[in-house]
Parts: C-alpha cells; structure tokens; sequence
C-alpha cells in the first residue's frame, strides 16, 4: 500500500525556462544572454548554487566579479527566481493526493533563491508535508545522498512511498533505493501510474 508520494519539482510540479533566466539575469546587468549562459551553466556555479556551496549574497558577488557589472541583489532575486509557472493539471492531483491523506514531500535540486520565489508566489508547497532540496543537503540528484535523506522523511517503507521525476537517470537511482518510481511526462499519465499502484483519484 502506498503510504507516501514523492514529487520532483522543476517540469512536474511546475514549468520552468532557464533561458528565461538567463536572458532576465543578462538585462539585470546589461549584458549579453550568451555571456550569463555560459558563466552559470558551462561552469560548475549553478551546481555549487544548488548544492548550497554558494549563499544568495556570494552568488550575486559571483555574478557582479565574473561579469563586470553590477545590479542589486533583489533584482537578481526575482530574474533568477520568476521563471516558473503552475502545472495547473498537477495541481489538482496534489490536491487530490492531500485530502486522501497521504503523505506529501518534496525531492528536488534547486537553489534556496528558486524554492523561496516559488513559495513567495505560488500556494502549492503549501500542501506538502516535507522538502528535501539540494541546496539543504549538500548534495542532489542522482547523488546517493539527497535519496538517502528522502527516506529519512517519506516516513514509511521505500516500498510505500511512489516516486516522479522526469528524468530517468534519476528514477532509476530512486527504483536502486526501492522507491516504486516512474518517469513523468504528463498528469494523465502521472495518474495512470498511480493507479498501477492502487492510488484512485476521484
């Protein structure tokens, strides 16, 4: 019997465009998009970010040294942070999931800026039991650990608890830690798949 449901965050719970960011991060300090790309994602930064290696404040000093330029930083704040958007789809599951009472949480890399836009803007983590991010445990997916912190939260056998992510590498880390996990493409397939282990939406 399924006990607990793990979700993945970025392109299941919520859409998101890094070019986007990229391209808000460039205006914010006058700069060519190309150049904000290449400094955040041809580089380990946006792992450290992630990883919590770098604080909101040493990232922005990152930005301001590497790029030449200078902007506040809670105008970095929202150029890095408004870029998602509601699955509205999903939503609905979760608030489905909630009011069957099962147990909720979070398992996601992102970075402390990304999780505090998210919930600034949006209500949906609101539902949730309990988070394990990356930028909290050091460490993110497909890392041994940031799955070994999950199952110190799902609160319940590995064997209760059903996982998504729409990466497969990562669910096949969660399948090598007994998670029953699959891939994510859509909501109606995310409910086929919890009917295949006997969660029956209304």
């Amino acid at each position: 019997m399924i006990k607990t449901i793990l979700f993945d965050l970025g392109n299941v719970l919520m859409k998101f465009s890094h070019e986007r960011m990229c391209k808000q991060i460039a205006a914010a300090f006058q700069v060519n998009t190309e150049q904000v790309s290449e400094l955040i994602f041809s580089t380990d930064l946006h792992l450290q970010f992630e990883n919590g290696m770098l604080t909101e404040k040493q990232f922005h000093q990152t930005l301001e040294s590497m790029l030449g330029s200078r902007c506040s930083i809670d105008v970095l704040k929202r150029a890095t942070g408004d870029i998602f958007e509601l699955d509205t789809d999903m939503r609905d599951v979760v608030d489905q999931l909630r009011k069957q009472n099962f147990r909720l949480v979070l398992l996601s890399n992102t970075c402390v800026t990304h999780f505090d836009w998210i919930q600034s803007q949006f209500d949906l983590l609101k539902q949730f039991d309990d988070f394990v991010l990356s930028y909290e445990v050091g460490a993110s997916k497909p890392e041994v650990a940031i799955f070994e912190a999950a199952l110190q939260k799902i609160q319940c056998t590995p064997a209760e608890c059903f996982y998504t992510d729409d990466i497969s590498a990562y669910v096949e880390v969660g399948r090598q830690h007994g998670f029953n996990a699959e891939i994510f493409t859509s909501a109606e397939q995310y409910q086929q798949h919890l009917l295949k282990y006997g969660v029956v939406l209304a």
